[in-house]
Parts: C-alpha cells; sequence; structure tokens
C-alpha cells in the first residue's frame, strides 16, 4: 500500500528492470538490467583510504542500480544499510528493497543467476 503523504511512494507499472548488488570491502559488483534485455554487469570501487568518500561511491552504485522493480542487496550488513538508505534518498522506491543472506561464495556469476531469477 502506498504512502499517500510520500509522492515517492506512488504506484507505477512494473518496468520489468532489476539489479542486484554485492557490497565488498573495496568494491560492489552490480548485476542490472530489464526483462528481455542482455544483464549488465558493472564494478564501482569503495575508498578505503577516505571514508568520507564512501557516501558519494553509495551514491554512483544508487545511480548504476537506478529505478528498477526490485533490487537485492548482499554483503556486510553496515554497507547494506547505507546503500539502502542512499537507494532512498535518491527517490527510488523503497519497496523494491530486499536483503538477503549470501550464501557462500559470491562471484558475477552467482549475482547473474540471482538476477534471472528475479525475472
Amino acid at each position: 500500500m502506498p504512502d499517500m503523504l510520500d509522492p515517492r511512494s506512488a504506484i507505477t507499472a512494473d518496468t520489468g528492470r532489476r539489479a542486484v548488488v554485492y557490497l565488498e570491502e573495496d568494491r560492489a559488483l552490480v548485476v542490472h538490467g530489464a526483462s528481455g534485455e542482455a544483464r549488465r554487469e558493472q564494478e564501482v570501487p569503495l575508498p578505503q583510504d577516505d571514508p568520507g568518500r564512501l557516501p558519494e561511491a553509495l551514491a554512483a552504485i544508487a545511480h548504476v542500480i537506478g529505478d528498477v522493480d526490485t533490487v537485492i542487496v548482499l554483503g556486510r550488513e553496515d554497507l547494506r544499510l547505507a546503500l539502502e538508505r542512499e537507494i532512498v534518498a535518491l527517490g527510488h522506491r523503497t519497496a523494491t528493497i530486499r536483503e538477503t543472506a549470501a550464501d557462500g561464495p559470491v562471484t558475477a556469476e552467482s549475482l547473474a543467476e540471482r538476477w534471472r531469477r528475479l525475472g
């Protein structure tokens, strides 16, 4: 149910776009795209030497994700929460965020498989 006081929560048509993100200490792996299109895989570096630059890097990840129907965020809890907050701050639909545990090693291939299962 949309929050009628929040203009960002307006009901919108499904776009078929989805994304899966894995946040590591030094990078984020992002698999994204729309149903019926080729998926895109991108890597976004996370700053190790200057924690003050982390919000900027998280904003870059949120922009790569874009406005999607569903996004799964994997990785360290503090980084997941910070990215989820950034996604909301950019005005993306909050109902699209799902947290899930990473079962085993995370690779670009395992992220692509999760992305396929979302479609």
